[in-house]
């Protein structure tokens, strides 16, 4: 371009340049570019009339310096070419010639592969994240102890007595109770085995928690209870002995997903007047509830290594958990969990070592195998005598050796960094394959695997991640991981207008998650785990109260169950009435958040930030406009339809449904226009009306695909996929075809695919670092 219209090229740059995490788009491949005469026609096309303003490579001039680079796709480009440039006289470029120049600037340097040639990313070298962390503490801990997977049978062990002290020969009753909800009044359990005024319960099991995060007990009765959570000698909620009319205790406790928690509920009545016992909980985004029969198992289990010291959040700048940071906060955290593990433990050591034969050679042995399971790799004798030997020649005794063992080697950067040594064995392999899958340390029969050598080739490390992936602990990563897809996080409160929505209450909210909870877990654990029926099925999980608010025959008390749900109208997670409730404002829908919703999180597009901040325009002020005029007018200056000409159209598709997701067909007494299209990468438009047709395109679409497995492999690798290669994406997105959208296959290729892959040195950059 002339170098006289460089204010004018700075502006439409603004157009251009799509400062976005999104990361991929079509490219052609490097050995039939370099050949490509329609490339070297728009490579002299941009040396001509471009590069006196936007640089080699498009990495902008002192005069025009923001540089070029995007996910628009090459039709995109080339009709913007033939609007806007050169600047000045857009006539000088149109037709073959703009699109030869938009071919070029994707090869060369626009599109994110691109960028990947010339600047390749580099693998960071990453400490363990605030998650990894406390995997890690847990499953260092099931190594020590012993390990329950959940079984199908749900609900607790019950033992009732006719005594009030648990007395085994007054044992009159054993069974498995599905919930703890108990009224029983002025009467006993059973009038012919128990007296009315005195007699005892004793729940045992374990507990199964929905997601990471702090759980709220309640014990409510006005009776004698005590509570024990995953600490089977201290009690949680200990009210044995009460006084006064308080009848709810409580006590939380910090529960990791994808384990299970030693659980047991004792309670007696003694010459009350009434008796009553009920167990509740409030889960992260919860309500208070009964706990579901759904999270207890009858089976005992071991009590889990928490950490429960606090951290500082980790980076999530790049869409992701990463470890790339340290900070003078995140030292001192793990300083505080090194001292909190290394206190649990020594108060352990008498459960966890018994008196038999020889205690101190079993303290040693312990403290060996400790700190070999942190350091994920058997001990050196160097390090041995480092971590272990002197630390017990300078403790006054064992304990307080074990003490400092643990202490040592939680601080070390063996256990802290994921690859400190920088080795490519099969300790290592072991490793990053755990991190992937599990997010945490080997487990044994991993570890033993590379011990054994039997982690040498492809095939053997692809059954160890088979068998991780159907691990309880890597169906919980999984589930993780679609909780980040949809971005759940930003919805972690949903209210209503009450004068509008009246019968909206926060427990239809909480219900309404768990359906979509149950949809997730449902298609994840089918035969094929097929990601395209999150889009497509026309089924929902209700229960009682979510049925009579949406209009579905159910009894009132009807459990969660899968219930077709206006098929005609709906299909998959973009209907749900969780999603379209948590994206729209207390009283009206809101096209624009779920049109961001969908072009981002689903399609993978990158948005810029809003030019302008501009307040919607609130019904009251428009009341004659649908939501879609509104909307429609307010987003109409110039500088928002670069955008929301993109996320609009999305999102009015779904405006059949208010803001608490009922259909409708009518607002503001005028038909609802659904309509809406988009533009593919590929230059083809697609159009639909509704949420079926908008669904159906999504689950076909290449895009939602390749958005799908980029978003999975910096869930699983919290590393730049283009590290990886810059045909990592379009790689993985045809296996994910290849494989029938199957979700655990696509987690296992990922997971195996970058085992081997080595650290690659960070490149002098040629092409400006992706902005903002």
């Amino acid at each position: 371009m002339r170098p006289s219209a460089g204010l004018l090229c700075l502006l439409l740059l603004a157009v251009i340049v799509d400062a976005s995490r999104a990361d991929d788009t079509q490219s052609p491949a490097s050995d039939v570019a370099a050949q490509n005469p329609v490339h070297e026609r728009g490579r002299a096309i941009y040396e001509a009339l471009c590069i006196s303003c936007h640089g080699v490579n498009g990495t902008g001039t002192s005069e025009v310096p923001n540089p070029i680079f995007g996910d628009r796709s090459t039709s995109d480009l080339a009709d913007l070419v033939t609007r806007t440039m050169p600047a000045g006289s857009p006539e000088d470029c149109v037709g073959d010639d703009a699109r030869a120049v938009a071919e070029w600037l994707q090869y060369q340097f626009y599109s994110p592969e691109a960028q990947a040639r010339l600047n390749p990313p580099r693998i960071e070298f990453s400490r363990l994240t605030v998650s990894q962390y406390r995997n890690a503490i847990a499953d260092l801990g099931t190594s020590l102890w012993w390990k329950v997977e959940p079984s199908l049978e749900r609900g607790l062990k019950a033992d009732y007595f006719a005594s009030r002290d648990f007395k085994q020969d007054k044992r009159m009753l054993e069974r498995t109770d599905p919930v703890v909800s108990f009224n029983f009044g002025t009467a006993s359990p059973e009038a012919d085995k128990f007296a009315n005024e005195e007699f005892s319960i004793r729940w045992k099991g374990s507990l199964i928690p929905r997601e990471t995060g702090w759980y709220e007990f309640t014990v409510h009765t006005e009776n004698g209870a005590r509570l024990h959570v995953n600490d089977p000698w201290t009690p949680l909620i200990d009210a044995w002995v009460r006084s006064g009319p308080k009848t709810d205790f409580t006590g939380s406790r910090f529960l990791l997903a994808g384990r299970v928690y030693p659980l047991e509920l004792e309670w007696f009545k003694f010459k009350e007047a009434t008796s009553s016992i009920s167990l509740f909980w409030k889960a992260p985004h919860g309500v208070k509830e009964i706990i579901p029969a759904s999270n207890l198992i009858p089976e005992n289990s071991p009590e889990v290594l928490i950490v429960e010291s606090p951290f500082p959040p980790d980076d999530r700048s790049a869409g992701y958990e990463r470890g790339t940071s340290v900070s003078k906060e995140w030292d001192a955290a793990t300083t505080s969990a090194a001292i909190e593990v290394a206190d649990k433990l020594v108060a352990a050591l008498p459960r966890l070592i018994d008196d038999k034969g020889d205690r101190d050679e079993k303290l040693r042995a312990f403290a060996a195998q400790f700190v070999e399971r942190a350091f994920r790799r058997p001990l050196t004798d160097e390090l041995r005598q480092t971590y272990l030997d002197s630390q017990f020649a300078a403790a006054k005794n064992l304990e307080e050796g074990i003490r400092r063992i643990v202490l040592l080697a939680l601080k070390s950067p063996r256990f802290l960094y994921r690859e400190p040594t920088g080795a490519d064995d099969q300790f290592d392999r072991a490793s990053r394959l755990s991190f992937a899958i599990l997010n945490s340390i080997p487990d044994r029969p991993l570890f033993e695997a590379a011990q054994n050598g039997v982690l040498a080739d492809d095939k053997q490390i692809r059954e160890q991640a088979w068998r991780l992936v159907n691990d309880y602990r890597g169906r919980a990563r999984m589930l993780e991981s679609l909780r980040s897809w949809l971005n759940l996080e930003r919805l972690q409160e949903i209210d209503k207008d009450q004068a509008a929505f009246p019968e909206f209450t926060p427990e239809l909210a909480a219900d309404m998650r768990v359906s979509l909870e149950l949809l997730l877990a449902q298609t994840l654990d089918s035969d094929n785990s097929d990601f395209q029926r999150l889009l497509l099925t026309d089924t929902i999980f209700m229960n009682g109260r979510m049925a009579k608010f949406y209009g579905v025959d159910l009894p009132e008390d009807a459990p969660f169950q899968d219930v077709k749900f206006e098929p005609d109208q709906r299909a998959g997670l973009i209907s749900h009435p969780f999603i379209l409730s948590g994206l729209a404002y207390m009283q009206t829908s809101s096209p624009i958040h779920r049109g961001v919703f969908m072009s981002r999180g689903i399609l993978g597009r990158g948005l810029k930030p809003p030019p302008l901040a501009v307040a919607p325009t609130a019904p009251d002020l428009a009341p004659n406009l649908t939501t879609r005029e509104r909307v429609t007018i307010q987003t109409s200056p110039a500088v928002c339809t670069n955008c929301h000409g993109l996320i609009n159209s999305l999102g009015f598709a779904l405006e059949n449904f208010d803001a608490v997701g009922r259909y409708r067909e009518v607002e503001k007494e005028k038909t609802i226009d659904a309509t809406g299209q988009y533009l593919q990468r590929n230059g083809e438009l697609v159009r639909f009306a509704g949420a079926r047709e908008l669904a159906t395109f999504m689950a076909r679409s290449d895009e939602t695909q390749s958005s799908f497995a980029r978003q999975l492999f910096h869930h699983m690798l919290q590393q730049p996929i283009l590290a990886y290669g810059p045909d990592s994406i379009a790689e993985l997105s045809s296996f994910f075809k290849d494989h029938q959208y199957n979700m655990k296959h696509l987690a296992v290729e990922i997971a195996c695919r970058t085992n081997a892959h080595g650290r690659t040195r960070t490149s002098e950059p040629v092409a400006a670092a992706e902005t903002k």
